[in-house]
């Protein structure tokens, strides 16, 4: 549309004395516009290609071309011009036909020239039609670009976010949240959102948050199930909004399950400290106190020589053996001695380790199956500590495994990325589910009571964790366990042929 100040029409009309009192008309009644005039079809389409026009006033009856069809080829130029059609007397179905067409209004033209009144008033409310029509459309365009953006926020936004009805069932969710729940979008649709939560309680308390969220903005953390059954710690924020009429729940859902395992591996580590300086102190006492109770066992056995009594004497022994060997264990817990790193072949060191093991694995018919990877890089790390991660892992494996009449072990060497990995696998007892937050803590054994001090995996961690490494466990209730050890390779560390080393996966 052209400047507002100085509206441009266009009159079409082959009878030039027509022409000119049509021009006429507009300008009397008008300051603010100004009038082109057209002769044919020809200069009709040369105007509308050149010109910025607001109006063509447009005559059905002209050589080599009726009016609608002029009205069609000016609307494939500009599809939204506005045409006032001027027809004949008793073409009334010919004015009805080109509103249909797009035409905004007509006019018919009476022999007497009388409508030449009307036309002024006719231009005037079809050029403001034909402004609110535009700004109508510019409003659209603009209300259709904010959803449109506002629909990328929330697309792209790194939160899950779901639109819920009053009745808890997902209207929309966005594709964080199909992330963090899994799935496509129609496995989420008019489903309830409390089908995602893990149990009953969490189901009451976030019905709780949406119900008091009506009145205020709510929170609450709560836990959820995701993709493969995972459960999920996360953190939601509730409010209500009105559309429609109709209420609405917007819930942004933050996944804080890595965060959480950071902070309780924070806590934990600090307990480790805290658990380790006790441990110290009281084993060191208690490795005071047990070497007379050995020292006498053993100068009475050899003073008495009733059998019975002698007996007697080696129990105590036995056990206070039993004891003095928790208890170093306790002190090597405690005992915090710097890594002495050093480049080495990993799979020597746990060949070697093995052969110290070879013959109580042996007589207790405990298979081993080793898969060692070729030509893997040394590793920089300390060799006594990683062998002493090795030792407890077999340990354990060995104890899970000793009850079956089919024992097998697996140990398995590889490369992934700048890590080498080894793992210890048995087809054991299992861990139930329930134990599985617990294995790595300080004193915690699946085992009965005797069988160690509950500190082996403990203490693998803690060297793990010390060498910036990583330490998985994966384990189901008689199903066997599987624990992996990643241990960074430091730059410059692959001083051995790489060709054939395979990666872990």
């Amino acid at each position: 549309m052209s400047d507002e100040s100085e509206e441009v029409i266009l009159i079409v009309d082959d009878d030039i004395d027509h022409n000119d009192l049509q021009k006429d008309a507009i300008l009397s009644s008008s300051d603010s516009c100004s009038v082109l005039q057209a002769y044919g079809p020809d200069e009709c389409l040369e105007a509308v290609g050149k010109s910025e026009l607001d109006l063509i006033v447009l005559d059905y009856t002209l050589p080599g071309m009726d009016g609608l069809t002029l009205m069609g080829r000016v609307h494939e130029l500009k599809p939204d011009m506005p045409v006032l059609m001027v027809t004949g007397h008793g073409d009334e179905s010919v004015a009805v036909e080109a509103m249909k067409r797009g035409a905004y209004d007509y006019l018919v033209k009476t022999p007497d020239m009388q409508f030449l009144e009307a036309l002024p008033l006719v231009v005037k409310r079809t050029l403001q039609e034909h402004r609110v029509r535009l700004e109508r459309v510019q409003l659209e365009e603009e209300v259709r670009q904010t959803k449109d953006y506002l629909e990328k926020i929330i697309e792209n936004a790194g939160e899950a976010i779901l639109v819920l009805d009053s009745s808890g069932n997902v209207l929309s969710i966005n594709q964080a949240g199909l992330d963090m729940f899994g799935g496509e979008v129609d496995r989420f649709l008019s489903s309830s959102i409390y089908a995602l939560t893990k149990s009953e309680d969490d189901r009451k308390n976030l019905e709780q948050a949406l119900d008091s969220a009506h009145t205020k903005a709510n929170r609450i953390d709560l836990k959820m199930v995701g993709p493969a059954e995972k459960i999920l710690d996360v953190s939601v924020c509730i409010s209500w909004i009105e559309v429609d009429a109709e209420a609405r729940a917007v819930l942004i859902v933050r996944d804080m399950t890595e965060l959480l395992d950071m902070q309780r591996h924070l806590i934990e580590r600090e307990k480790l400290v805290a658990i380790g300086e006790l441990v110290g102190s009281v084993a060191h006492e208690l490795n005071n106190k047990l070497g007379p109770i050995l020292g006498y066992a053993e100068l009475m056995q050899r003073s008495m020589k009733d059998e019975k009594a002698r007996q007697r004497l080696r129990v105590i022994e036995d056990s206070a053996l039993k004891a003095k060997g928790i208890i170093e264990a306790l002190l090597g817990f405690s005992r915090h001695r710097k890594a002495l790193r050093s480049y080495f072949d990993l799979n020597k060191v746990l060949e070697d380790t093995l052969s110290l093991m070879e013959f109580q694995l042996k007589k207790n018919k405990v298979k081993v199956d080793l898969q060692f990877a070729e030509d893997l890089p040394d590793v920089f790390a300390d060799s006594v500590q990683v062998q002493q991660v090795f030792v407890n892992l077999l340990k354990n494996a060995y104890q899970a495994v000793q009850n079956l009449d089919d024992k097998r072990i697996s140990v398995k060497t590889a490369r992934d990325g700048n890590s080498l990995v080894f793992s210890v696998r048995d087809n054991g007892v299992g861990i139930s589910e329930f134990n599985l937050d617990r294995v790595f803590k300080p004193f915690f054994r699946t085992g009965k009571f005797g069988d160690g001090a509950g500190l082996g995996l403990s203490v693998a961690y803690g060297i793990v964790k010390e060498h910036n490494g990583d330490i998985t466990l994966r384990s189901a209730e008689n199903g066997g366990t599987e624990v992996v050890v990643r241990l960074p390779m430091q730059n410059g560390s692959d001083r051995s042929s790489q060709n054939g080393a395979p990666r872990w996966g």
